[in-house]
């Protein structure tokens, strides 16, 4: 599988339905939602991995502190959505068959995560206040972290693709989900999105997220301003290796 060209047509499959600002349609709105997230966390793979295998030495531990962003955000992702977003669907909008398929790529994830948190050294900071435990570091090897992303992209890139079509506005619709039911689930998914911290989950989600999608749906002065000039900088170790208006090279 040639996983960088497969990363950038999974994040282009997403853009068309992330375009623009989230639509006024509350249906249409959790659609859109769901294909920014997953536009902005193919791009912050796809980011990972293209510059895996050329990181300078001295950078190696900033490096694996950035990737360790993307395994949060992903982990959150999942969290948030077998925890909170999709047990409101239920039971008119069964969802049981969107939250199994997380158990595809959940061994290679964690695996992931164990090889990048190894490469720390002991009792630095990662993700959103995780801690590395006592542990023999490793070195980085940047062939390695490509060899671990090729265990689980191919399961977790066709979950991400299938999850939108299960999303589809006319299927919400169809499924008896009032208006009121829907704003109530986004209502509440917005309110938990607010309580995460800004200097690591909605920087990260900002400078990740395609250009042409105006996710996250957030105030354009929370984007203009305060996320490049203050909440940026407590971990602007780690945003070095972002993508330059989120188009990654």
């Amino acid at each position: 599988m040639a996983v960088i060209p497969t990363l950038r047509k999974t994040v282009a499959y997403f853009e068309e339905p992330a375009r623009g600002p989230v639509p006024a349609d509350i249906y249409e709105a959790q659609y859109w939602e769901m294909a920014g997230a997953h536009a902005c966390l193919m791009n912050g793979l796809l980011n990972v991995y293209n510059q895996a295998t050329s990181v300078p030495k001295e950078k190696e531990t900033d490096f694996v502190g950035y990737a360790l962003q993307w395994v949060a955000a992903l982990e959150h992702h999942h969290h948030w959505e077998e925890t909170i977003y999709y047990p409101l669907f239920n039971p008119k909008f069964d969802t049981a068959s969107i939250v199994a398929e997380h158990a595809t790529f959940t061994k290679g994830m964690h695996d992931f995560e164990e090889y990048l948190v190894s490469c720390l050294p002991e009792g630095e900071k990662w993700g959103y206040g995780q801690v590395a435990g006592p542990h023999e570091q490793r070195p980085y090897d940047g062939q390695k972290l490509r060899d671990l992303v090729d265990a689980f992209v191919d399961p977790l890139t066709k979950h991400f693709m299938q999850e939108i079509t299960y999303l589809e506005p006319t299927k919400i619709r169809a499924s008896g989900l009032t208006e009121a039911e829907v704003k109530h689930i986004g209502d509440v998914s917005t309110k938990h999105m607010k309580e995460m911290p800004p200097a690591t989950f909605l920087v990260y989600t900002i400078i990740h997220s395609p250009p042409s999608s105006g996710f996250p749906p957030v105030p354009g002065i929370v984007k203009s301003f305060f996320c490049p000039y203050v909440f940026s900088l407590p971990n602007r170790r780690f945003w070095q290796f972002a993508p330059k208006g989120g188009v990654v090279p």
